[in-house]
């Protein structure tokens, strides 16, 4: 139980942080940090943004699972549904179901490394579900339930970074 509440009560903010410069590097302008319980990175002009999470372990981890996977509670993003459902089973206005969300995974607590999800994939695979059976004994199904991306198509369509001397280097 002392990995579920590390988790849950995870402060986010330098992650966000990170991920806004790692992007900023990569051309986006005038992002925002969204609020505590909004999309972690929004262009509201553009109607873009990225989500931002850090998982904390490597690459092998998808190699040898097979896939990549981003939780199952932020289909919302990339549904295009009108509402959804939030933890309460409350119905909520989606204000992004017609934005382009992106998704970055930090790999590491040093947040040095990143996996950097494009929308379009993520829209393309995003009812492609696997519940985490090992996960059960903590968590939730819904908790343990992932939106997954085949590993050979994630390896050639998902950009790994590493951040070496100050530089986002394209592993």
């Amino acid at each position: 139980m002392i990995e579920r509440k590390k988790a849950l009560s995870h402060d986010d903010t330098m992650d966000r942080e990170v991920a806004k410069q790692f992007l900023e590097e990569m051309n986006w302008r005038a992002i925002e940090l969204g609020g505590m319980y909004d999309l972690d990175l929004e262009v509201n002009q553009y109607k873009r943004g990225c989500d931002v999470e850090m998982i904390n372990y490597g690459m092998d981890r998808f190699e040898n699972h097979n896939h990549f996977r981003i939780p199952y509670r932020k289909q919302k993003y990339w549904s295009g549904l009108e509402t959804f459902k939030d933890k309460n089973d409350t119905d909520r206005h989606n204000k992004y179901k017609e934005w382009y969300i992106d998704y970055i995974q930090f790999l590491n607590n040093d947040l040095t490394e990143l996996l950097w999800y494009d929308w379009m994939l993520i829209r393309q695979y995003r009812n492609n579900i696997h519940i985490d059976t090992a996960l059960l004994k903590q968590w939730s199904e819904r908790e343990s339930s992932f939106i997954t991306i085949p590993y050979e198509i994630g390896i050639s369509r998902i950009k790994h970074f590493k951040l070496e001397n100050d530089i986002w280097n394209r592993q």
